[in-house]
């Protein structure tokens, strides 16, 4: 093989790699992710005996999964289960602010607050 045609070989594959690559997800144009319900209020007996809120992820077009879900404060909830772009949060009887954090692949990132009285 010539030096042009290796040449022309290896322009048409990096050309067919950069075909590929621009068809991946993107996190161009995404601001954000919203979580609903943005706040949820625990109280009374309902913290008392330990409860568990929905909580889902929602952008615009398509979220960029997987998705990592966290709390500010474990001592007073966590998330005890995960699929697509639901979470399960479970409180703690104890009072006091949780944040909950939704973070895509792309490292954008949305939260909840959870209010226990």
């Amino acid at each position: 093989m010539s030096k042009l045609s290796a040449v022309c070989v290896a322009v048409v594959f990096m050309a067919l790699g950069m075909w590929v690559l621009t068809g991946c997800d993107s996190a161009e144009g995404v601001d954000g992710v919203g979580v609903s319900p943005a706040a949820v209020t625990l109280g009374g007996s309902a913290t008392n005996a330990t409860t568990a809120v929905v909580f889902t992820a929602q952008v615009k077009d398509a979220l960029a999964l997987p998705l990592e879900w966290s709390v500010s404060s474990p001592a007073l909830g966590i998330i005890i289960s995960h699929s697509g772009s639901n979470a399960t949060y479970k409180a703690n009887a104890a009072t006091g602010e949780n944040i909950v954090t939704v973070r895509d692949q792309y490292g954008n990132e949305g939260s909840a607050v959870v209010t226990q009285e």
